[in-house]
C-alpha cells in the first residue's frame, strides 16, 4: 500500500509541479556561476543558521510547501480512482500514521535535503538555535501533515461546519466570473497556497538578480515564475469549466467573447503580482505594459494547452517544462515582445477554433 501511495501521490506531485521545481533549481544553481556555487550556498546556509529572522523566513517557505503537499494529497484522495486508499483506514492508527509520514517524507524530500545541510552547519559551527528549531519545526510539520491526512481520510463523512454565515451577502455573479468564485468558495486553501508560492518565487528571483538593476528581463523571469506557479490552478479551472460551464456553448456568446472573458479572469487572478510589479518598476509604463502582455500571453497559452491536451496531466506537465525552456530562451535573447504578441495571437486563435470543436465531456 505504501509503494502504491508513493507512486500515485508522491511521484505525480513531482510530475505536476515540475515547472515550479525547475524554477527553484534555476534560482539555487543556474543563477550562480559555477565557480561561486559552493561559496554562495555556504554563505546562504550560514545566514540561515546565524539569524533567527532568516530561519523563520525559510521555515515559512517550508510551511507553504507543506500546505501545497497536503492539499495535493487531499485532492487526490477525494478522487473516485483513489478508492483503494480506504484500505488504509482498516489498519491500526499507528500503522496509518507511519504510512502517511513516509508518503510525506517522499514529497518533502527537497525540504529534508536542505534541512540536513542546515543541521550539519548548525552542529559544526555551534548554532544551537537553528539546530533545535529545525528539528522541532520538521517534526511539527510531519506530525501535522500526518494527523490532518489521517483525520480527513478516516472522518471524511463528517459534515463541514460553516463558522461564518455569509448567506446575507447577495452578489450578482456573471457567468464569466464563476471560476473566480469557484476558487474563493471551493478552493480557498489552494488559492492561498498558490498565491504565497507565486509571490515568494517572484520576490526570490528579484532578490537573486538584485545587482542587475531595473532590467525588464529580470521582471519577465519573475513573471514567468508567477505563471508557472498557477499552472495547476489553470488546469483545475479548465476541469471546472468543462463540468459546470459547458452550457455556455449553447448560448449566443461567440468564442471571441469567451476568450476575452478568460483574459479578464486571468488578469484579475494576477492582480497582486502585477501591483507589486508596478511598484517595483517605479511606474515605468513601458515595462509595465511589456510585463502585462507577457503575463497574459503565457497564462492564456497554458489555458489553451490544457484544452488541446484534453486535461491529460502527464502530457500537460511535459509541455509546461518545454514551455519554460522556450520562454526563457525568448527572454534571454531579448525577443520577449515578439514572442509575447505572437504567443497571445496564436493561443487566442487556437482557443477560438478548438473550443467549439472539442467535446467537453472529455475534459470533465
Amino acid at each position: 500500500m505504501l509503494k502504491l501511495l508513493i507512486k500515485t501521490i508522491g511521484v505525480s506531485f513531482y510530475e505536476q509541479h515540475a515547472g515550479l521545481f525547475l524554477v527553484v533549481c534555476y534560482l539555487l544553481f543556474g543563477a550562480v556561476e559555477g565557480s561561486q556555487l559552493v561559496s554562495y550556498h555556504f554563505a546562504l546556509l550560514i545566514s540561515i543558521c546565524s539569524s533567527p529572522i532568516v530561519w523563520l523566513i525559510i521555515f515559512f517557505v517550508w510551511i507553504v510547501y507543506a500546505i501545497k503537499c497536503y492539499l495535493f494529497a487531499k485532492q487526490k484522495l477525494a478522487l473516485p480512482t483513489f478508492n483503494f486508499a480506504v484500505e488504509v483506514t482498516k489498519l491500526r492508527v499507528v500503522r496509518q500514521h507511519n504510512i502517511w509520514l513516509k508518503v510525506y517524507a517522499f514529497m518533502l524530500m527537497p525540504i529534508l535535503s536542505y534541512a540536513a545541510l542546515i543541521l550539519y552547519i548548525s552542529i559544526r559551527y555551534h548554532y544551537f538555535f537553528s539546530l533545535f528549531a529545525t528539528l522541532i519545526g520538521i517534526l511539527i510539520l510531519f506530525l501535522t501533515l500526518s494527523f490532518l491526512t489521517f483525520k480527513s481520510n478516516n472522518y471524511n463523512f463528517n459534515p463541514v461546519k460553516n463558522w461564518v454565515n455569509t448567506s446575507w451577502i447577495k452578489i450578482n455573479k456573471p457567468f464569466w466570473s464563476w471560476p473566480l468564485f469557484y476558487l474563493f468558495y471551493e478552493q480557498p486553501l489552494m488559492l492561498f497556497a498558490c498565491k504565497l508560492v507565486s509571490l515568494l518565487a517572484f520576490k526570490s528571483i528579484l532578490w537573486v538578480f538584485a545587482d542587475v538593476g531595473n532590467d525588464i528581463r529580470v521582471f519577465l523571469t519573475a513573471m514567468l515564475a508567477v505563471v508557472l506557479s498557477h499552472a495547476m490552478l489553470i488546469f483545475n479551472w479548465v476541469k471546472f469549466d468543462a463540468a459546470y460551464l459547458s452550457f455556455v456553448r449553447n448560448l449566443k456568446i461567440s468564442s471571441f467573447k469567451r476568450s476575452t472573458y478568460w483574459l479578464i479572469v486571468l488578469m484579475i487572478l494576477v492582480i497582486p503580482e502585477l501591483t507589486l510589479l508596478i511598484w517595483l518598476t517605479r511606474f515605468d509604463v513601458a515595462q509595465i505594459f511589456m510585463a502585462v502582455v507577457f503575463c497574459m500571453s503565457t497564462l492564456f497559452a497554458l489555458l489553451t494547452l490544457v484544452h488541446v491536451l484534453k486535461t491529460d496531466i502527464e502530457r500537460y506537465m511535459k509541455f509546461v517544462l518545454f514551455f519554460f525552456f522556450i520562454t526563457m530562451l525568448a527572454i534571454l535573447a531579448g525577443h520577449y515582445l515578439i514572442f509575447s504578441v505572437a504567443l497571445l495571437f496564436v493561443s487566442i486563435l487556437i482557443f477560438m477554433v478548438y473550443y467549439m470543436k472539442i467535446d467537453l465531456k472529455e475534459l470533465d
